[in-house]
């Protein structure tokens, strides 16, 4: 009889007892890895709690594989094998001895041989591999792992102030690639866009590419991002033309001045979408030799559109308004030539016109993505200008003088008489002061007129008399009322197109920095 079976039997088992045995102080070493990171974790921003607890998961199954690894791939040869069961069934090195027999590694007598095999086998016989040889999982690292697993849990779910920066990083991350594809459409926007000059139109590709080309190295911090898209605000800057808005809105005014007649319909309904080219053309074709002739009632009625229209456009774009005069000053007189004339040159300038306000539509759009992209970049990455600052708000108030709407005097007792005004300390929670209000306006939106009885007849003070110090009264707004009808107005005008783009960010910052 041979000794394998017993060997290979009891080396199966020793395999899988080791394997409880690893197995669990390799799920410690995995999970000792993830409270370095946890730890780690706490002190830069590295990763979310989130992937922290799959990362660490992970390790822990890396480290069960690995400890399974050393129990089953470690190599094992026989007399090895045999030399370790000898120490764990004390059976006083009859397992080695006879293995080394057999191998030739020992030498003996066959005698000898056969005599200390059959003592080896009886003797593995009486092996209990139950009892001696258990198969259970190691108790310390369980207790290890355990451990350990329970720190790394409670790393995880106790706040960590570094998640807000990785949620930070996070945002900037998604705020940059978001304008990067709004400064990708906008380029290719500009590409088709009409009325732009050869000049006008590379540089802003040019200052669009290079904003995209930094922005999409994805090594930009939130303050070097805004600063990319301010640089490049201000390169374009200059390209804003400041007539341009009234341009707009003279051309606008013409064409609600000409929709009531159906002959400039056709001119009104192309201004008021915007098309500027075709609304030329329309007018263009009443200068043509082609078509039906007007009417003199008709020709009158297409004057009088006209001088409308010169009025609308009078003050934005002054030369258009000049030649739709002359245009219908020759119609009113008869020259049918010099109307002609006229009305081509009317309708170039107006063509014109309409170039001016589509190439600055153009710029401005690319301005405000710019500015768009700069404020959800700043916001995202905390630096938005004007956010939780007060500077460039100092006055008075800061200055230890009297707030703004104080009015101050010498009483009856000779104090000083000072009326309460807003102070800005909205961190505190304290309600706001009123702001004092020394008149009201009628109904009708005139002054008031508060007489007196040594005033004349303009209502001026007649002789050296003095000014009396204001009495205290209970004429005030809450500063709340008085910022939210502000704040109102100031976002009507921001909807409109009287502010340039360039502009309305410092009125958004001015009155975010004054909201209560």
């Amino acid at each position: 009889m041979s000794l394998r079976p017993y060997l290979r039997r009891w080396g199966l088992r020793l395999r899988v007892a080791e394997s409880l045995v690893w197995g669990p102080w390799g799920a410690a070493a995995g999970l000792g890895v993830g409270l370095l990171l946890a730890v780690a974790a706490r002190l830069w921003p590295l990763v979310s709690a989130r992937l922290l607890a799959g990362l660490a998961g992970l390790l822990a199954l890396a480290g069960v594989a690995a400890g399974l690894a050393v129990a089953w791939l470690r190599p094992r040869p026989l007399h090895r094998l045999a030399r370790i069961l000898d120490r764990r069934f004390d059976l006083a090195e009859r397992l080695t001895t006879a293995v080394e027999i057999g191998s030739g590694r020992l030498r003996a007598t066959p005698m000898m041989a056969g005599a200390q095999l059959a003592d080896t086998l009886q003797a593995a016989g009486r092996v209990d591999a139950g009892v001696m040889l258990p198969v259970r999982a190691s108790r310390p690292g369980l207790i290890a792992s355990g451990a350990v697993a329970a720190v790394v849990a409670l790393l995880l779910w106790l706040p960590n102030p570094q998640e807000d920066v990785l949620q930070q990083r996070a945002a900037v991350r998604a705020a940059i690639e978001e304008q990067v594809e709004g400064l990708e459409a906008m380029r290719e926007e500009v590409a088709r866009s009409e009325g732009l000059s050869e000049t006008e139109r590379e540089m802003l590709l040019q200052a669009l590419e290079e904003a995209i080309a930094d922005l999409g190295s994805g090594q930009m911090t939130p303050e070097e991002a805004v600063a990319t898209l301010s640089e490049t605000e201000q390169a374009l800057a200059p390209l804003q033309d400041p007539g341009a808005a009234g341009v707009a809105a003279g051309l606008e005014r013409a064409a609600g001045a000409m929709a009531d007649s159906e002959l400039t319909r056709d001119i009104a309904e192309a201004l008021a979408r915007g098309d500027y080219e075709e609304a030329a053309r329309a007018l263009a074709a009443y200068g043509s030799i082609d078509g039906e002739p007007l009417t003199r009632e008709e020709e009158l009625e297409l004057a009088r559109q006209l001088v409308e229209a010169a009025g609308a456009v009078a003050e934005g774009d002054p030369v258009l308004a000049e030649r739709l005069s002359q245009a219908a000053d020759a119609i009113e007189g008869g020259d049918v030539a010099e109307a002609r004339e006229a009305i081509r040159d009317a309708a170039q300038r107006m063509g014109d016109a309409g170039q001016v306000v589509q190439r600055q539509e153009a710029i401005e759009r690319t301005l405000a993505q710019l500015q768009e992209g700069r404020e959800r970049v700043g916001k995202a990455g905390g630096t938005e200008p004007g956010a939780g600052s007060s500077s460039g708000q100092g006055g008075a108030a800061d200055q230890g003088g009297p707030v703004a709407g104080q009015q101050g005097g010498e009483g009856a007792g000779g104090g000083q008489q000072t009326r309460p005004g807003h102070h800005e300390d909205a961190g505190t929670g304290a309600p706001y002061d009123e702001v004092y209000v020394p008149y009201r306006f009628d109904e009708g939106g005139a002054g008031a007129d508060v007489g007196r009885e040594d005033a004349g007849q303009d209502g001026a003070p007649v002789g050296d008399v003095p000014v009396p110090v204001p009495e205290g009264g209970q004429a005030g707004v809450p500063y709340q009322e008085v910022y939210a009808d502000y704040a109102a107005e100031a976002g009507a005008a921001l909807e409109g197109s009287a502010i340039p783009l360039g502009l309305k960010q410092y009125v958004r910052e001015y009155f975010s920095s004054l909201e209560p």
